[in-house]
């Protein structure tokens, strides 16, 4: 199809869900999910499988369908819980097509659901020194009513362990995606990509560590700081501009406002959208996306009476996840 036959702005949702594991012990899930154990089973699985869709669904409940064209979910164990929620309290969105990355070990995988057709889907691992750092890169090409959409998911190390400790490994999964950005935009300058997931940091990691150490995310203005060390670069302004040649990426967070996570009573931005400088919209007279707004959803039902995300209780079987959704929409410009 043309861009011109799009009659609705393309909607992208993504979400840490946390710990989302089926019903079988296969030696890589937490302790708490034991089955054998008697800590997990079938009705727990079903019943946790329902209230991610509840959350995912919160971000567009009255549209037709609802929730949002390409959904990004962080921390699904498997491909087929993907398919229990895609086929089961998903359906109703009607996601025909869907991508996984393919990790060697570990418990979770990025995975992504899309009502827009998937022409490519890879992924990525990054190394810090012999060992992988974090979870696979989820790349994904989208055909967006005839304009091509990339979506790189990411669920990058967390802090568990120490912030500077693990900040290597969160550097090169940025250096990773900088790479394929870089890539992306030498074949096509106005190419539409983005970035999302959960980052484990904010936009303004650096200054928020006031400055004692490189970080994976680095805002425009302290490009010149720790030269030579990996990065990606962001702006909270659209108008993105270059450091040495190096392109920013924009962050939304600044101009929308808001949280996606909160840790001992700290509200942080650690999950967000990063867009190239194509989404700024496509030149005079051609077609193309383009940004349009960005939110996290905090639905009631996702938050406490303080505003706090509700967090997933195995034990209680309560609650939705430590994080909020988050969500891009998208502008078909024509």
């Amino acid at each position: 199809r043309s861009l011109g036959l799009v009659t609705r702005t393309p909607v992208i949702v993504a979400y840490n869900v946390k710990e989302l594991f089926d019903a079988k012990d296969d030696g890589s899930e937490y302790p708490e999910y034991s089955v054998a154990r008697g800590r997990w089973d079938e009705a727990r699985y079903q019943a946790r499988l329902a209230l991610v869709a509840e959350a995912v669904l919160a971000s567009r409940p009255s549209a037709s369908p609802p929730g949002p064209d390409v959904l990004c979910l962080e921390e699904v164990e498997n491909a087929a819980v993907l398919e229990a929620l895609r086929t089961g309290p998903l359906a109703k969105a009607r996601y025909r097509f869907w991508a996984r990355a393919d990790p060697e070990g570990g418990p979770f995988a990025n995975c992504v659901l899309s009502r827009l057709p998937v022409v490519s889907a890879s992924s990525h691992s990054a190394t810090l020194g012999e060992t992988r750092a974090g979870r696979d890169v989820l790349e994904v090409e989208l055909d967006a009513g005839g304009a091509g959409l990339v979506v790189l998911s990411c669920h990058w190390k967390s802090k568990v362990g120490g912030a500077e400790a693990t900040e290597g490994a969160r550097r090169e999964a940025a250096a990773l995606v900088r790479g394929r950005v870089a890539a992306r935009l030498a074949a096509d300058p106005g190419a539409a990509i983005l970035v999302c997931g959960d980052f484990n940091e904010g936009p303004d990691e650096m200054s928020r560590v006031g400055y004692a150490y490189p970080t994976a995310l680095v805002e425009l203005e302290d490009a010149g700081r720790f030269p030579g060390a990996s990065r990606l670069l962001v702006s909270s302004s659209i108008e993105l501009s270059r450091a040495e040649g190096e392109p920013a990426m924009f962050s939304p967070w600044e101009e929308a406002g808001g949280y996606s996570y909160s840790h001992e009573g700290e509200r942080e931005r650690i999950d967000g959208f990063l867009l190239s400088p194509g989404l700024r919209g496509p030149a005079p007279g051609e077609s193309g996306l383009r940004f349009a707004r960005f939110s996290a959803v905090a639905a009631p039902f996702l938050v406490d009476g303080e505003g706090e995300p509700l967090a997933w209780d195995p034990a209680r079987r309560t609650g939705y996840s430590d994080h909020l959704p988050i969500l891009l929409e998208l502008d078909a410009a024509r």
